[in-house]
């Protein structure tokens, strides 16, 4: 990897290391889950110091491992390199790593003789690393690569329990699917290729140079041809609609810790995929040809294929298809998870606005949104596991009463639903009145963008303000019976955890989500700035 040292993946180490030293423990008898999620925490917020130290984050710079000058190179001076460093790519790792420790926070939670914590912490482990690794992507294939990497891992982890069908029969739905997304990519990765001869990230829709001879004969059409097999493979991940039907049984059948993973982590890798292959050819459209220096005995030759509004138009229709499916649908839901995987998929269309409007704004503004979605939907998840573990049924209906009976849970659950909604003084407000804001900006019909997004957010109250009814003005109903979570009928119960029967580390990561959501919707200046900024240089240096 041309330029780059290995002290730049020195967080990354510390993934791979703790991953393997898991592993290790428990190939040698040694089964404590407080041990496992102990040191896949630890190695988490290693990485994440160091992440927020190459972005310069004051309390922690001292720790920095990237040499100066590193950090947003131009990519024409990247050579053939496989990776490089921008400030964009570490606030998708800091994204990431986020998702990762507010899950590894709240699975230690669990009795602490549960069968797969091993299997659980490793996985998660590696899949972050496959995460941290794509946003270090200068290369096409490095980049799907990487993403491979997360996918294998959560497929597993879909399914890592082994004694729930639900959850096997979620594996395997995620399985088949992402290998055709796998599949799609690298095919569409390999049209590119016969269209442009490289698989830089940098040179991809920029320019098609040929020394020597002319370009190839329907070169063009190749290469569009390739970004049609990317959109839709990378749209599986994305969970854009119409490549959303997956999503809602994986998250439905997943242990809820894995649901708000997939939630708050690796959905968000598609999106970093997203912008990284098709920010590029989106900006470059309409640039002047630049005059080539060539060798004086050969002939070269340019070609601008200038698809760039094509590709937003695209990007545009799918964010509007995406925010309006997934909203009506959760309108009709009657599980709490169900209804959460459908919002979700509607949280990733006013993502794609972003990237249909690529205006540094906008960027900024969906790059807010994506970090905002952590705290919301990954803390989502993670109260709903703690609800059904303190025995209370997965419909709808069965949250009667919630929030009185379990006030603190409720007071998380509901922030985080309104923070969902977008209402003022939580970090969904301030996100969305970024994003929209920035699509008004930019004028023309991206004005249009907004105003779908606007009227998404109203239809979504809709279902989030059902459940809040439900969880305090309904009573529950007497003759419903409480099962906690893991007993077995006519047998004993498993032993209470402590923190109001959630435990410690689900209590803490729900708090952390909690007070994030507020925090930022109050005073959301030091992360939006450090997003503008990350925004600014990505297009200077492409």
């Amino acid at each position: 990897m041309t330029g780059l040292g290995w002290t730049v993946f020195i967080p990354e180490l510390f993934l791979l290391g703790a991953a393997l030293l898991i592993f290790l423990l428990d190939s040698l008898g040694i089964r404590r889950l407080e041990l496992f999620g102990g040191i896949a925490t630890a190695g988490i917020v290693v990485a994440l110091a160091g992440v927020l130290a190459d972005l310069g984050f004051a309390p922690v710079a001292a720790l920095s491992t990237v040499p100066v000058g590193v950090v947003d190179a131009p990519w024409s001076a990247l050579g053939g390199s496989l990776a490089s460093v921008t400030s964009f790519g570490l606030v998708f790792q800091a994204i990431f790593l986020t998702s990762a420790l507010l899950v590894s926070l709240a699975s230690m939670s669990h009795p602490s003789d549960q069968k797969g914590a091993a299997i659980f912490f490793g996985l998660l482990l590696f899949a972050t690393l496959g995460m941290t690794l794509a946003a270090l992507s200068a290369d096409l294939i490095f980049l799907l690569l990487s993403i491979e990497i997360t996918g294998i891992s959560t497929y597993l982890l879909v399914g890592y329990t082994r004694r729930d069908p639900r959850g096997l029969e979620a594996a395997m739905k995620m399985y088949i699917i992402g290998a055709l997304s796998a599949a799609l990519s690298f095919f569409g990765a390999s049209l590119l290729y016969a269209g442009y001869g490289t698989t830089s990230l940098a040179s991809l829709g920029t320019a098609m140079l040929c020394v020597g001879r002319p370009p190839l004969a329907g070169a063009t059409s190749i290469a569009l041809l390739g970004y049609g097999f990317l959109i839709v493979g990378i749209g599986f991940k994305v969970t854009a609609v119409p490549f959303h039907a997956w999503a809602v049984d994986v998250y439905d059948g997943a242990p809820s810790d894995v649901s708000a993973f997939l939630a708050g982590g690796t959905k968000k890798v598609g999106l970093l995929a997203y912008f990284l292959v098709f920010l590029v050819p989106i900006l470059m459209s309409g640039r002047p040809v630049p005059v080539l220096q060539c060798p004086s005995n050969l002939a070269c030759y340019v070609a601008y294929p200038s698809f760039g509004v094509p590709l937003q138009v695209i990007f545009g229709v799918l964010a509007v298809v995406t925010m309006t499916v997934g909203n009506v649908l959760a309108l009709q839901q009657t599980e709490m998870k169900r209804m959460l995987a459908y919002s979700s998929i509607s949280q990733a269309g006013y993502m794609l606005i972003g990237l249909a409007v690529a205006t540094s704004p906008a960027i900024a503004g969906a790059l807010l949104q994506i970090f905002a979605h952590i705290f919301m939907k990954a803390g989502a998840f993670l109260v709903v596991a703690a609800v059904l573990g303190l025995g209370v049924g997965g419909r709808i209906e069965d949250w009667k009463g919630v929030g009185l009976r379990y006030p603190l849970l409720g007071v998380s659950f509901a922030t985080m639903l309104l923070s969902l909604a977008g209402i003022p003084l939580t970090v969904g407000f301030v996100s969305k009145f970024v994003l929209f804001s920035a699509a008004v900006e930019a004028q023309g019909w991206f004005v249009w963008l907004a105003v779908a997004g606007l009227l998404n957010s109203a239809l979504s109250v809709f279902y989030y303000a059902r459940v809040l009814r439900v969880m305090y003005m309904e009573k529950p109903d007497p003759s419903t019976t409480s099962i906690p979570s893991g007993a077995v009928v006519g047998g004993s119960e498993p032993p209470a955890l402590p923190a109001g029967g959630i435990g410690y580390g689900r209590a803490l990561a729900i708090g952390i989500a909690t007070v994030a959501i507020f925090a930022f919707g109050v005073y959301p200046q030091p992360v939006l700035s450090t997003f503008q900024m990350a925004a600014n240089h990505l297009i200077q240096i492409l």
